[in-house]
């Protein structure tokens, strides 16, 4: 059975921020499918936390036939660990310029109790969202695909920063593709995470490497269908 990748979007964002990176995994044969967190909503009092996303990660890898190839960027990569650490269908964990927390660590502890000064609270104090997204989530991106992906953000649940990470796989290959030019999370804490990984790439790219270097990104999750069909 032919590994899927399962593509786990960061805060804020919806599945369709992978559309241009699963129009090439396409390309290249790969089959892949994208996750919507229940984190992330445009109603702040419907936005939920960490655990529900934990469970909606879950059962995707559950509804993949065969081995899953999963692949999370940003704040996606704490409930894809959480997720990996549980299921033994996951053959590679590929964090995309993401939060590799220690288990046991929230969002906002790391983040050193408080959000970025550019984010904007919601109403009824539920949910955030980046006000500077362009500059900090989409710096080198096309211009016409950053104003699309700006509209389309959505407030994203306190809960998914102030919940803890419970679980981080052990045994599950990594590959870490370190954005080095990243405003939004330090390229030198990337590097750092990155030494735990098996596999590193580097890219000259901001914070959403799957839009500004889509090519390089689906290079690097075939490369890990491949190892995941063969074993390697």
């Amino acid at each position: 059975m032919n590994p899927t990748v399962v593509l786990v979007h960061g805060a804020m964002h919806t599945p369709w921020i992978f559309e241009p990176l699963r129009e090439r995994l396409t390309a290249r044969g790969v089959t892949s499918r994208a996750v919507q967190l229940p984190s992330s909503n445009p109603d702040s009092a419907a936005a939920r936390g960490l655990t529900e996303d934990v469970d909606v990660v879950r059962a995707a890898i559950q509804a993949a036939e065969g081995p899953v190839v999963l692949a999370a960027h940003s704040y996606g990569g704490v409930p894809a660990a959480w997720a990996a650490a549980e299921a033994d269908r996951v053959a590679e964990l590929v964090y995309l310029a993401a939060f590799a927390l220690e288990p046991g660590t929230s969002m906002m502890e790391w983040m050193g109790g408080d959000f970025p000064p550019t984010w904007i609270h919601s109403p009824d104090g539920l949910a955030v969202k980046a006000a500077d997204a362009e500059q900090s989530i989409f710096s080198g991106v096309d211009p016409a695909l950053t104003a699309e992906a700006v509209k389309r953000l959505n407030w994203q649940g306190m809960r998914a920063f102030t919940e803890k990470l419970a679980a981080a796989p052990t045994k599950v290959p990594l590959t870490y593709v370190v954005a080095t030019e990243d405003p939004a999370l330090p390229p030198a804490v990337q590097e750092q995470w990155a030494a735990r990984a098996a596999h590193t790439l580097r890219v000259p790219s901001g914070h959403s490497p799957h839009l500004s270097h889509a090519d390089h990104v689906a290079d690097a999750l075939a490369e890990a269908v491949a190892r995941a069909t063969t074993g390697r």
